[in-house]
Parts: C-alpha cells; structure tokens; sequence
C-alpha cells in the first residue's frame, strides 16, 4: 500500500511540509510587521492553493479502492483532470523568488548583507520555492505510483515527464498571463487564444520555451531525488 509500512515516507514528509508552510506563514506575518507593510500577502493565498493539488491526489488514492470500477474510473478521471490543471500552482511558487529583488532595493556601494532585513525579505519566497518544489514532487509521486499499477513503468514515466512539462507551461501561463486554474473553466476560449499566439509569433514562442524547458529541468531533477528518496530499495 502506499502509505503503509516502511516502503515510503510520504506521511512523515507532508507532516514536515505542512509544518514548513505554517511557519513560511509565520515569516510572512513577521517580515510584514518588521516592515509595516502587507508584504508578501499574497503568498498567503498561492501556499494554500500550492497545497490543493496535494489534497486532490491523496483523495485520488482514496478513489483507486472504491469496488464499483466504472464510478471509480469515472471519478478518477474527472479529479485527474482538475489535479493537473491545479498542479501548476504548486510549481508556481518556485517563480515567487522574484519578489525579493522587488521589495528590497540593493545598494552595491552599501554591505547589504549586513541588513537583517534583507535576509528575511530573500527567505521568505526562497521558502516558498521550496515548499512549492516539494508539493509538485509528492504530487507528481502519488500519480506515479498509480500509473504503475495500471501499466507499464516506461509509459508511467513518459506521462510523468508530460505532466511536468505541462505544468511547466502552466507555471508561465499563470506568471506572464496572470490566468488562474479556475480560469480554464470559466474563460478557456480567452486561454486557448493566448497561448495559440504564443505559439505563431516566433519571439514569444521563444520566451515561452525558454522559460518553461528551466522551470521543467528543475522540476524533474528535483522530482528524481525525492523519488528516489521514497521509494523502497529494491534489495532492502
């Protein structure tokens, strides 16, 4: 079984995963009254819609034990869907690493680092990338480990490699287009059209690329170590 035994440690790592969220929550409360601003407020919201896609694939293992086949198959593929257009929001948190450098003005003629505040200012989102890489990579194992169970552990792979590049590309859809995941069901047409135009003029196509293929190679080099690290050993 998935969560039993000592073949993985996925309960003991989303129990240090919500611990770091809620005192990434408690970094954020402090930087904001330190500063007197409503400094990284918004993470408040992109944490917890991080940890959605988490909650939707524990509940998808939950679905996989259900006896009546077609309502489980049926179920299955309607919170897979909304898992994969969630995901991106787990992986998201990796582009917040951008808002250090604008909340806090560097001055290269000063020891900058020096300031306390900086610090605070730099760990926060580094916090959140973090958090944001974890959550992909548990997401990403638990709908592994389900794909091997139904075929082969090559096309489990190749779907694995599918959803994170999706993800990828969701991850710049949500940061350069400001969409959200509810967007797909409530303006998908406005969606289609701008990645469709992403997709014939050659400078945004090369920045979409770009930027998707290394928001991509981090996501699946930190996705083979955490697998690696849960899964069982084959001669343990």
């Amino acid at each position: 079984m998935l969560f039993k035994g000592k073949r993985y440690k996925l309960p003991g790592l989303l129990s240090v995963l919500l611990v770091a969220s809620l005192g990434c929550y408690g970094l954020i409360m402090y930087v904001q009254s330190t500063s007197g601003t409503k400094m990284y407020q918004f993470l408040y919201w992109d944490i917890f819609l991080a940890w959605v896609p988490v909650l939707i694939s524990l509940g998808m293992i939950a679905l996989s034990r259900l006896g009546n086949i077609r309502v489980r198959r049926l179920l299955l593929l309607i919170a897979g869907v909304v898992w994969l257009f969630f995901l991106p929001n787990a992986l998201y948190l990796l582009t917040e690493l951008l808002h250090a450098f604008r909340f806090y003005e560097v001055n290269p003629d000063s020891r900058f680092w020096l300031d306390i505040q900086f610090w605070l200012i730099l760990f926060t989102p580094f916090s959140a990338a973090g958090i944001g890489l974890f959550l992909t990579s548990i997401c990403i194992f638990t709908i592994h480990r389900m794909l091997q169970e139904v075929c082969s552990s090559w096309l489990a792979w190749v779907i694995v490699f599918i959803f994170l590049w999706l993800s990828s590309v969701g991850v710049y859809i949500g940061r350069f287009a400001r969409w959200n995941s509810w967007d797909v069901a409530l303006q998908p047409m406005v969606i289609v059209m701008n990645v469709w135009k992403w997709v014939v003029h050659a400078g945004a196509r090369v920045h979409l690329l770009s930027f998707s293929w290394l928001v991509f190679g981090i996501a699946v080099i930190f996705y083979l170590l955490i697998y690696i690290s849960l899964s069982e050993e084959k001669h343990a």
